[in-house]
């Protein structure tokens, strides 16, 4: 009988395996030989406080600013912060950095929190200055793949009170964001702006309600006359006969063209008036100049509102949308199939030069939410997340928050994979070794250590290629962290081998023995 070997590594223990040829090929087949394992999330308002959140963020002079410190840990808690920008100030009970910075420039924070079990700091960079808005990508929710345009005032209060309670806010998830749906066909207004229909009565009380709760809140729109989503009603910010300019949308059905009279500033001045903070503009092709006006309606407005442009930004266009957006997509919506997970895996590599702070690549809504005979397996969540994170990606959960399960919590809220996504540097994960099965991208973060992440594409499980990280310099040795499984793995040498389930991924956090410089 011949005998073969190979070398996986599996929760912290280096083996080497001897099976027969035939054994192999048995274990080749199990469902789960190599688990990817979730470390449980612990109850966002118990034990001792603690900071998450990203260490940099960004804002205008003179707008509104509103930032809630993204903590966990039981209530009440005191929260403070010193060396804010002046015309700031902290909720000490909230926890919401709220006020108007005055000047221009970078400020050193120290955030503090406080409970009856202990205390904790954190020093984050604010950026006061011109184009300063997502320096880390935008996490959030968006109502599309969960429910359609179906939304509601009731529904949208709702979900923002969840993402409360659920613990997601304290783990920085803090947009909450109307997708197509909302618009009637009337224009109006103080701005003869697009009218709300009826199931939103009150759009500037809704805003100031998830703006109470420490939430930013997002809307959507299109320049087509009748945008996407609305069944054939509801405006878009054009109106009238056909543009000619832009004759080239005349494939797409009936009213999907764009209008002679243009209503940039009258929307954008209504949506600010009511209080959004951000804004999704969807159209394909996606060019330039409507993104140009777009983008002018915006900064000219009052208030910080992050602009997001769909679905069909073109790769010549990079350089531009990168000055004028600040996250873009290039791929079709998502949809609870591994071959919508799968070609997200090449959407973002062709950007990659684009990408960093205050521009990102969006690889849209995440694919939790099932869809009639759909739905991704766990091992296949597991990979989407893992995949969104490590890009990095902008991450809007297309899921009910109420209705989370144990599962979707500990997949969102592992705040260890958050901080690879949200990290300061904003570099792109890069694939270092590529087959039609695996998958293997490698991502520097910004305290000197890499995120490393194995995603088995194929249809069974398996032992990845050798994996060589000598390139990385750490001194033939370096520790490992399971990032999901939030545990020390030891020290390794070059190369190695990772099993990995099929349709699934592990990530890992790679430290030089010497870097004392971890987060």
């Amino acid at each position: 009988m011949k005998l073969m070997h190979r070398v996986f590594l599996t929760f912290g223990v280096l083996f080497v395996l001897w099976t027969s040829a035939n054994e192999e090929t048995a274990l080749a087949i199990q469902t789960n030989a190599y688990p990817t394992k979730l470390a449980a999330v612990l109850p966002w308002n118990e034990g001792n406080p603690v900071i998450n959140g990203p260490d940099i963020l960004g804002a205008s002079p003179g707008k509104p600013f509103l930032y809630l410190i993204p903590t966990v840990g039981e209530r009440p808690i005191a929260f403070g912060a010193k060396n804010l920008p002046r015309g700031l100030s902290v909720d000490a009970k909230k926890g919401q950095i709220v006020g108007k910075a005055r000047k221009a420039g970078e400020y050193a924070v120290v955030l503090m929190a406080e409970n009856r079990l202990g205390a904790c700091k954190k020093t984050i960079r604010i950026v006061i200055g011109e184009n300063a808005l997502a320096l880390t990508p935008p996490m959030g929710w968006c109502s599309w793949n969960c429910f359609r345009s179906n939304i509601t005032d009731t529904k949208i209060r709702a979900i923002a009170q969840s993402l409360v309670d659920s613990g997601l806010a304290a783990r920085g998830y803090i947009y909450v964001n109307l997708d197509s749906g909302w618009q009637s066909s009337k224009r109006g207004g103080p701005f003869n702006s697009i009218v709300p229909k009826n199931e939103f009565p009150d759009m500037k009380a809704l805003c100031s309600f998830i703006h109470t709760l420490g939430l930013k809140a997002g809307i959507y729109s299109g320049p087509y006359v009748i945008p996407w989503g609305t069944e054939g009603e509801g405006c878009g910010t054009t109106s009238g006969q056909l543009d000619t300019t832009f004759d080239f949308h005349q494939r797409w059905p009936a009213g999907k063209y764009i209008g002679v009279v243009k209503h940039e500033h009258e929307d954008v001045s209504q949506w600010a008036d009511w209080g959004f903070d951000y804004f999704k503009y969807d159209w394909s092709t996606t060019d330039m100049t409507l993104t140009e006006r777009m983008s002018k309606a915006l900064r000219a407005s009052s208030r910080d509102i992050v602009f997001s442009v769909t679905t069909g930004v073109a790769l010549k266009d990079a350089s531009r949308v990168k000055e004028l957006a600040n996250l873009w997509r290039s791929n079709g919506d998502t949809n609870p199939s591994w071959g919508s997970v799968r070609e997200r895996f090449d959407n973002q590599k062709p950007w990659n030069t684009a990408i960093g702070p205050g521009h990102w690549f969006d690889l849209d809504m995440t694919a939790l939410m099932p869809e009639k005979d759909k739905c991704l397996s766990a091992n296949e969540r597991i990979a989407c997340i893992s995949c969104w994170m490590m890009r990095p990606s902008p991450i809007f959960i297309d899921y009910d928050p109420v209705k989370l399960d144990d599962f979707l919590i500990n997949l969102l809220c592992n705040e260890e994979i958050i901080a690879i996504n949200q990290d300061r540097l904003g570099l792109p994960a890069v694939s270092i070794l590529r087959t039609d099965v695996w998958d293997v991208q490698l991502k520097p973060l910004s305290d000197g250590s890499y995120a490393l992440a194995l995603f088995n594409l194929g249809t069974r499980p398996g032992v990845s290629p050798k994996v060589d990280l000598a390139f990385l310099k750490l001194g033939g040795v370096f520790k490992m962290r399971d990032v999901w499984a939030k545990e020390d793995l030891g020290e390794f040498k070059n190369p190695f081998e990772v099993g990995v389930d099929d349709h699934c991924a592990k990530v890992f956090k790679l430290v030089a023995p010497n870097n004392t410089n971890q987060n």
